[in-house]
Order: structure tokens, then C-alpha cells, then sequence
């Protein structure tokens, strides 16, 4: 049982890791840059996974209703989530600045690309239609409040909901999704040629995304947030920035995905790969997304790229333990 446990956990998460690792390797030897990772990430979120998602929504069973609790699961949870973020970024983090990069930190994961790849890993191609439309669920809420939460802290101005509306009405994930529903009772008619055209695009999205994180995974700024902070005597400021880092990624890492996984396991009651699939998204690291968000909010770009970093090398340790131990405790 104990060699079984090793063997899946390493088998779901060791083709993620070794993709981002290549990643790194490229980027070292310069044959990767930001240019190319920027243009892939445009490509990846506008073409390549929108339409890996429509294929499989529109390839997979179109009744959903067996889903209520896994998207029930998703829903109460990030809300949650996001809620007791905001109330504990009022009481504890003084700067009001920086409280959207806390809050985001905590709910924000990077499920559409790395819980999807892990999903994938665990349960095959049997999962995707499902995950895909929780994905979809959960980056509705992610922009939802990631827009409330930066708004609240960063700007004077109230959210513009109607703003908000056609931001997540033009989300390509969204999209697509809504169209592999839509398409998936008339799907034979739908040419060959063109399906097959969509598969070769969709192919490439997860080896690109994973080696486009690697790649974009920023050492330097990681050193940089802790000679800033020598730098400046160890100012107040940079040391709160600091612990809200730190405290963001431990809540990102650990309290989130056991939270997410109680709440699925005793209130929905979900089954192994349901509560599996719960698990390998939360476990992701922030999503990438933040850090444009912050920056055009005209927030600390440095603090967000720092909690990315972070979360990411941690990710890969807290994601392989924890599917371990669950797949010891026979929950996943």
C-alpha cells in the first residue's frame, strides 16, 4: 500500500515538475526569454486552452447535474476562502495596499493550467470534461474578486460591476466552455478535418504552459525581496511585507487545501476522484495571473511576483506529500 501510494503520487506529480525544471534548464541556457514566455502565455490562454477545454467539454458526457457537489464544493470554498481573507487583511495587514496581494495569494490558485495537468496525470482524459468546467467555475470567481480585492486596496474607486460583467463574459476559458456545452448534443457534425486541426493546437498547451512557468520562475526576486529589506535597515514596511508574503503562501500551500478537502470530504461528501481533483487544484501554487493584475493596478509588482515564486517551488513539496498521504488514507 505504501509503495502504491509512492508510485501514484510520483506518477501525477513528476511529469509537471520535470516539465517546469526543463523550463528552468531552458532558461538558463538562454534559449527561452521573457519575450517568448509572454507571447506563449497569450497564445496558450487565448488559443491553445480554450480549445483544449471546448474539445473535452464537447467529447464529454453533457449531463452535469452528478457535478452539483464538486462544483458546490468549488464554489463554498473559494467564497469562503475569499472572505475570511478580506476579514483578516483588515485586522492584521496595516498597509491597505497590500491587503489584495494577501487576499489574492489565498485564494487564487493556478488551477486552469497546473490542476489541470495534475488532474490529468491522476485520472486520464475521463476527468477532463469535469475539471474543466469546474475550472471554469472557479476562474469566474477568481476574477471576480480578484478585480473586488484590488480595487478595495489599490484604488478609491468603487468595483464597476458592469466592467467586471464584460471582463468575465470575454474570458476565452468561459468561453469555451460554454460552447462545448453548447455544441456537445450536435458534435458529429462538426468536420473531421477541423476537430483534428483542434487537437493538434490543444496538444501543445500543458508541455507549453509547464515549461513557460519554469521558465518564468524569477530567482532573482526572490533575492532581491531579501537584500531590499537588508538594504533598508530592515525598515517596518519591509519587514510586514515580508510576513505577508510568507503568511500568504503558507495559507496558499497548506490551510487552503486542507480546507477545501474537509469541505468536500464531511459537507458534500464527494467521491475519491472528486475529491481529488479538489485537492490537485488548490494545491497549485498563485496564479501567474496576479502579478499582471497587481502591476496594472499599480500595486507592488515585486511582493506579487515574490508570492508566485514562492508558491510555486513550495507547491511542488506540499502537492507530492499531500497526494501521498491522502492516496495512505484512501481518500483520492
Amino acid at each position: 500500500m505504501l509503495l502504491s501510494s509512492l508510485q501514484f503520487s510520483l506518477s501525477v506529480t513528476l511529469p509537471t515538475i520535470l516539465m517546469m525544471l526543463l523550463g528552468i534548464f531552458l532558461r538558463r541556457r538562454q534559449i527561452l526569454d521573457d519575450r517568448f514566455c509572454e507571447m506563449a502565455s497569450k497564445l496558450i490562454f487565448n488559443f491553445s486552452l480554450p480549445t483544449l477545454i471546448f474539445l473535452n467539454v464537447l467529447k464529454s458526457p453533457s449531463e452535469y447535474t452528478g457535478q452539483f457537489s464538486l462544483l458546490a464544493t468549488g464554489f463554498v470554498g473559494t467564497v469562503l476562502i475569499y472572505l475570511l481573507a478580506e476579514m483578516g487583511a483588515a485586522k492584521y495587514v496595516k498597509e491597505r495596499r497590500y491587503r489584495g496581494i494577501f487576499v489574492q495569494g489565498t485564494f487564487r490558485s493556478n488551477s486552469a493550467i497546473l490542476g489541470l495537468a495534475l488532474a490529468i496525470n491522476a485520472y486520464g482524459n475521463s476527468v477532463i470534461g469535469a475539471v474543466s468546467v469546474y475550472t471554469a467555475m472557479l476562474i469566474i470567481l477568481f476574477n471576480t474578486f480578484g478585480v473586488i480585492t484590488l480595487t478595495l486596496s489599490l484604488s478609491d474607486n468603487k468595483p464597476n460591476i458592469g466592467r467586471l460583467l464584460i471582463s468575465i463574459a470575454k474570458n476565452p476559458l468561459i468561453l469555451a466552455t460554454l460552447l462545448g456545452m453548447l455544441a456537445n448534443p450536435v458534435q458529429e457534425l462538426i468536420p473531421k478535418s477541423l476537430m483534428q486541426t483542434g487537437s493538434y493546437l490543444a496538444n501543445i498547451t500543458l508541455p507549453l504552459a509547464l515549461i513557460c512557468t519554469g521558465a518564468s520562475l524569477n530567482f532573482k526576486q526572490l533575492r532581491k525581496f531579501k537584500a531590499q529589506s537588508e538594504d533598508e535597515n530592515a525598515s517596518q514596511t519591509s519587514n510586514q511585507v515580508s510576513q505577508i508574503v510568507w503568511a500568504s503562501s503558507f495559507i496558499r500551500l497548506l490551510i487552503a487545501p486542507m480546507f477545501m478537502l474537509m469541505l468536500g470530504k464531511f459537507v458534500f461528501q464527494l467521491d475519491p476522484m472528486s475529491l481529488g481533483v479538489v485537492f490537485l487544484t488548490t494545491a497549485t501554487p498563485v496564479a501567474s495571473a496576479t502579478y499582471a493584475m497587481v502591476r496594472n493596478y499599480g500595486g507592488d509588482a515585486t511582493a506579487a511576483a515574490n508570492l508566485i515564486g514562492i508558491t510555486t517551488i513550495g507547491s511542488i513539496f506540499t502537492s507530492s506529500i499531500g497526494l501521498f498521504v491522502l492516496r495512505q488514507l484512501g481518500w483520492v
